[in-house]
């Protein structure tokens, strides 16, 4: 697929038109081992289906593949049930609800209730970082860490006490890794913000904290410019150059990587990469390992799969050797948040293998504590979160992160 030539003729999202999205209900777990037949590089996943967990998958599916789909879900067993007909209508529908409520809001000061360019994200971090330059109780420090293929600022936060010591354990919070998860980047702008605040004092003084709100900035305007469901970055390595740009970021880590649920096609979705940390977005994760792994307690990645806290492994169909603390500190968590989350073997609760993923790179270079924290899903679809639920979901992971923090104390 030449996503560079087809974004540079349509609108905004035209590319989808007439792509179907299809829920993907599995009933056996016959089905769920045979999931495979279902995947292909052209068919992208809002939601993996989970017999064990009753979640249904939805499928994004391009008008070319309506058939072989439609046939291979007769061979597994699977109902035919679509639950949007027209995705680019849907997206043209979605912008134009948030259009009318920026209109009354044009003034609005920045807040931690809407979405963001990353520009103003950047803006606003930057000023954060100038408030506290003279503070005798807070060390803010923004770190940039390089360029993008696109010529942005990649940079991460740093929280922690005046009193810092190069021996205090970490805590790493990751955000926006996928483009289109838009809902992670407040959610982890939120966690800063509450750092900040003096009620929650012991953690930062015992703990450094450091936050990456948007992993892959260029993916990130990408998705605000061109195609909202964009899942890659843009850069242009692979021998297919501005043609098929883009690396899936959570598929180009070493660990397994491009066995399961990623591809060696630059034109797909879930497109590895032309080797292990070939991109910017990956190596700066790795740099941060490097130079703090013993200090290291805690790795958390934010994303929107629909309604799980997991841990490694997700490229094996197990648990790491040290799933016991795991699943004991993630019970604490999702005890503390007031809405329903699933506790799990990433593998299990993703209803999927998948190689090259963060969490897994941590856990496997000796990260003892690693979690995926995926938002529970709102309204028609798993990917695109309405700014009226923005607060309510980054208080809830803010719960989770806390007491995770807590039991580490």
């Amino acid at each position: 697929m030449c996503h560079v030539i087809v974004s540079n003729v349509y609108a905004k999202n035209e590319e989808y038109t007439g792509f179907k999205v299809y829920n993907v209900k599995l009933e056996t777990e016959e089905q769920q081992y045979k999931f495979e037949i279902l995947k292909s590089d052209v068919i992208g996943y809002w939601r993996k289906p989970s017999v064990k967990f009753n979640i249904t998958g939805q499928a994004m599916v391009p008008p070319s593949h309506f058939k072989w789909f439609e046939e291979k879900l007769t061979e597994l067993g699977v109902a035919k049930d679509i639950s949007i007909e027209d995705v680019f209508e849907y997206l043209s529908w979605k912008e134009e609800v948030a259009e009318k409520i920026l209109r009354n809001e044009e003034d609005k000061m920045f807040s931690f209730d809407d979405y963001y360019r990353y520009n103003d994200i950047l803006n606003y971090i930057r000023t954060l970082e100038t408030a506290h330059e003279n503070s005798t109780d807070i060390n803010f420090k923004v770190i940039d860490a390089g360029l993008t293929a696109e010529g942005r600022p990649l940079i991460y936060i740093k929280v922690t006490s005046q009193a810092a010591t190069s021996e205090k354990p970490i805590i790493i919070i990751e955000a926006g890794i996928n483009p289109r998860e838009w809902i992670t980047i407040p959610t982890s702008l939120n966690i800063v913000n509450k750092l900040l605040d003096q009620s929650y004092n012991k953690f930062i003084n015992n703990f450094e904290w450091i936050i990456i709100p948007v992993l892959n900035p260029d993916g990130y305007e990408y998705t605000h410019t061109n195609l909202r469901l964009w899942t890659k970055s843009r850069s242009i390595q692979s021998h297919l150059g501005a043609i098929c740009p883009g690396v899936n970021i959570n598929r180009n880590f070493d660990v397994d990587w491009l066995s399961f649920d990623s591809s060696s096609s630059p034109c797909s979705h879930i497109y590895g990469g032309p080797e292990a940390f070939s991109e910017v977005e990956t190596r700066l994760i790795k740099s941060l390992l490097d130079s703090n792994e013993k200090r290291i307690r805690l790795y958390v990645s934010l994303q929107n799969n629909g309604g799980f806290i997991s841990y490694p492994w997700q490229y094996e169909r197990a648990a790491s050797g040290m799933f016991v603390q795991q699943h004991l500190l993630g019970l604490s968590m999702i005890e503390a948040m007031q809405e329903h989350y699933n506790l799990g073997v990433s593998s299990e609760v993703y209803g999927d293998r998948a190689s090259g993923t963060s969490t897994d790179f941590m856990r496997k270079n000796g990260v003892l504590y690693t979690f995926n924290i995926d938002i529970v899903p709102r309204s028609e679809d798993s990917v695109i979160i309405p700014r009226e639920e923005i607060t309510t979901i980054a208080e809830d992971v803010w719960r989770a992160v806390s007491v995770a923090a807590d039991n580490l104390l």
